[in-house]
């Protein structure tokens, strides 16, 4: 007996339908994206990345942005004590360190306030409603019956309790979810206001305002000479007249890099100035003379497009005036040369930004029992089509110190009883 021949059709029909599904996107069907948070909440999602709330009932504030004389931490702290209801005199604000603040990249374009000011609103709004609520338990009563004033939230019939009672029991360690609105601008009372500078005083007094003027234990200078033009090669220098300028502890060459390295900044400074008089190159592309810069921009391929048009006619016996305006090129940046600091040997390195010079940590360690070496860490902006500066760490983890062991002094160079040398190259060395 032959089997019956169906077709597709007549299987089709004999079943009634077929019902096909199937998702064009598979991974949002089966894993849920987090909400969109504002500003910079988005890339640093938990509360405790902003704000933390001490003991004594001040706060903590975290930032990823810089203070580059615009007064953007003392306008930060502001919207923090705002939303906090805190006096601003009992917030401490943390800017730019890797190691403790959210990474907000890079501070500029104006977008502080939007970026990391939208961030520590919400995060302050989040975290002022986390507190009445743990007061309202406490207190035993509701929530809505609270107010807050100068970081001590009052009951209605007298009884309070400050910020600091209830750090034992807040728990900041939580996604920020930015669904608590924060205070309308009616109620403002701190920003807006006009509020002394965090940042002034250390410039006017010569205090520590910026990453130039931080001073590490041991801390030693560097400078970077750079290439006449893009892709020169470095063919010679004099390094014995650069190695013998006080204060200097090594000339490093790799390849066309070249450095210095020195006991004090205006000892590095000297030295750079001696090595660019010294430093012979070849190669390289030719760069633009400044003084034509304008038609040399005005060669280049460009593309154009209409910024605004007025549709309306042109008013009978209008003047029509047609005039062309340049000005010099000028870099919107810090007058100070930006640098970025390093510690070296150390489990972990802190750096700030780079910038077109650098600074570099010496330090003594002693690799076995009997001799040292000095670690270097340069760190520096690269050079055109040049290979960077290499970092060279010794040991630290000894079971003695050689007794013939020294910290470096302001006038010579680290070592043991002068078993330090100094290459060539420009590298530090210890003989057997």
């Amino acid at each position: 007996m032959d089997a019956p021949r169906l077709t597709r059709r007549d299987f089709t029909a004999a079943l009634g339908g077929i019902v096909l599904s199937f998702s064009l996107a598979p991974k949002v069907a089966l894993v849920q994206e987090p909400a969109r948070l504002p500003g910079s909440l988005q890339t640093n999602r938990t509360l405790d990345a902003w704000l933390r709330i001490n003991a004594d009932g001040s706060v903590t504030v975290f930032t990823g942005k810089v203070e580059l004389g615009q007064g953007i931490v003392t306008a930060l702290a502001q919207i923090a004590a705002e939303e906090l209801e805190v006096p601003l005199g009992r917030v401490t604000m943390i800017s730019g360190d890797t190691g403790r603040t959210p990474n907000e990249g890079q501070t500029a374009g104006s977008q502080s306030i939007e970026q990391s000011g939208t961030a520590l609103r919400m995060a302050g709004a989040e975290v002022r409603a986390l507190l009445i609520g743990l007061a309202a338990r406490k207190l035993g009563v509701s929530a809505d019956t609270l107010k807050v004033t100068d970081g001590v939230i009052h009951a209605p019939d007298g009884r309070k309790v400050g910020y600091g009672e209830l750090t034992a029991e807040t728990d900041l360690k939580r996604e920020a979810t930015a669904k608590v609105p924060p205070k309308p601008a009616a109620q403002y009372k701190i920003v807006g206001k006009s509020a002394p500078r965090i940042d002034i005083p250390a410039k006017m007094t010569g205090g520590a305002a910026f990453v130039q003027d931080l001073r590490l234990p041991g801390m030693v200078h560097g400078r970077v000479v750079r290439p006449p033009r893009y892709g020169a090669k470095l063919d010679s220098f004099d390094d014995a007249k650069i190695n013998a300028m006080p204060g200097v502890i090594a000339v490093v060459r790799d390849g066309s890099f070249l450095g210095v390295v020195a006991q004090r900044e205006e000892q590095a400074i000297k030295a750079r100035v001696a090595l660019i008089e010294s430093a012979k190159w070849s190669g390289g592309s030719a760069l633009p003379d400044p003084a034509k810069m304008y038609e040399q921009l005005m060669s280049l391929r460009s593309e154009d497009r209409v910024i605004g048009e007025k549709d309306a006619p042109v008013p009978v016996g209008a003047k029509v005036l047609e005039a062309t305006y340049h000005r010099p090129y000028q870099a919107h940046a810090g007058m100070p040369r930006s640098r970025p600091p390093a510690r070296w040997p150390s489990s972990r390195t802190a750096s700030s930004r780079s910038g077109p010079t650098a600074r570099a940590s010496f330090r003594c360690v002693p690799p076995s029992p009997g001799r040292s070496v000095c670690s270097r860490a340069t760190s520096a902006a690269s050079t055109p089509k040049a290979p960077a500066a290499t970092v060279t760490t010794a040991p630290t983890t000894l079971p003695s110190t050689p007794p013939c062991w020294r910290a470096p002094s302001m006038g010579g160079r680290c070592g043991c009883n002068g078993c330090v040398t100094t290459s060539s190259s420009g590298s530090l060395t210890a003989p057997p």
